[in-house]
Parts: structure tokens; sequence; C-alpha cells
């Protein structure tokens, strides 16, 4: 009994070894990147919710004022194909947002002047684009289903992602390691994702957005 004991002991010490261990990371920053692209979602949200034209140019702004670079990573769409015709948009577009906000505006010249001029700073490729700052790429997951990323983080450093839907559905974001084994997840109920860890090793881990509607979902994704 005591040898059965033994080995059932050592396999599992053995599979622990093989799975990323956890580490404090409450000591850890968001970064200033990803924390802008969460607020710039919050007032577009607003904007749209509230018909606020300077919510819109504000998310616009930020959006176009934060460094990233285009994801080096495709998704994988699951098996299941949900794919149903709809109007929403994904709204992190900051020229979709400019033009909304001043159809919003409606005669106020003050806020139309605005939205000009940070259109103007866009268009002059004044700010996105510098070296450094998150990854950021966009997709749909089709309904009742889940796309997968594979991204690699280093080891002993903090490791985020940020997930931002469309409005229509629930999506949740799970993170697995080399090895499969669940890292880190978010699964409230709404379209809006965070997971934050510190990896033992430098690797790929998967980043698997799951989609609970019934329809399709587009979706931005941004890591540090």
């Amino acid at each position: 009994m005591k040898k059965i004991l033994t080995i059932v002991c050592l396999c599992g010490l053995s599979f622990a070894a093989f799975a990323q261990e956890e580490k404090p990371i409450s000591d850890k920053k968001t970064s200033p990147e990803l924390a802008a692209l969460q607020t710039a979602a919050s007032l577009a949200e607003y904007g749209y919710d509230n018909y606020s034209a300077t919510a819109l140019i504000e998310a616009a702004k930020i959006i176009a004022e934060t460094p990233v670079q285009e994801l080096d990573a495709e998704g994988t769409p699951g098996e299941t194909q949900t794919v149903e015709p709809k109007q929403t948009r994904l709204r992190l577009n900051p020229e979709e947002l400019l033009a909304d906000a001043k159809r919003y505006a409606g005669k106020d010249k003050v806020v139309i002047n605005y939205a000009k001029q940070v259109e103007k700073t866009i268009k002059r490729g004044d700010t996105r684009g510098s070296v450094g700052g998150p990854k950021y790429g966009e997709g749909i997951v089709p309904g009742k289903s889940y796309t997968d990323y594979e991204v690699k983080f280093w080891a002993n450093e903090l490791a985020e992602v940020i997930v931002i839907g469309d409005g229509d559905n629930d999506l949740d974001l799970y993170v697995y390691d080399s090895n499969g084994n669940l890292i880190a997840s978010d699964t409230d109920y709404t379209d809006q994702c965070v997971c934050r860890w510190v990896p033992a090793w430098t690797g790929a881990f998967k980043l698997r957005i799951v989609n609970r509607g019934a329809i399709f979902s587009n979706f931005a994704i941004a890591t540090n």
C-alpha cells in the first residue's frame, strides 16, 4: 500500500513539474497601453449608448495615440461555424468613431471642429505605430464556438491579454500553457475579458476566446 501511495505521489509531482507555477502579480502594474485601450472601449460604449459625440471623440483620440504593433498570429476558429447576418461592428476604429461623433454632434460647431482636429492628427500619422507597446489584432469568433491564438510570452515578466467584443455576446477568455494546463481565465458575463499572469518559463501560450452566444462576434485582442 505504501508503494502505491509513493507511486501516486511521484506521478503527481511529475505532472506538476510540467505546469506553469502561480506567481504573485499584485505588485505588477497594468501596462499603460492596455489600460488606455480599455478606457477607450468604455468611452466608446458610453458614447453609443448615450449618443455622446464628445465621448466618441475622446475614444478615437485615445486609440489613435496608443502605440501598437500588429499581432503576429492568426486566429484559428473552432469547428462550429455559426454565421448569422447582423449590423453590429467592432467600435474601436478611430475613423468610424469620429464619423459617428460628427453625426451625433448635429449643428454643434465646437464639437464638430474638435472631431475634425483629431481626424487631421490621425491622417497625418502623428500617433499610431510607434515601436513598443502591445500587440493588437482583430478577428471573428463564430457563435457557440471559439477562436485560438498562440502567442509567446517571456518568463518572470507580467503577461497581459485583453479581449473587447462588439457587444452582442458573452465572450470568455482562457489561457493555456504549452502543456495544456489552464493558467488564467475570465469567464464573467460580458464581452470584455482580461487575463494577467507571470509565466514560469518563456514559451508559447494558447489564448482561447469562447463565444457563448448564437451569432458571431467581432473582437479586438491585445497583449502587452
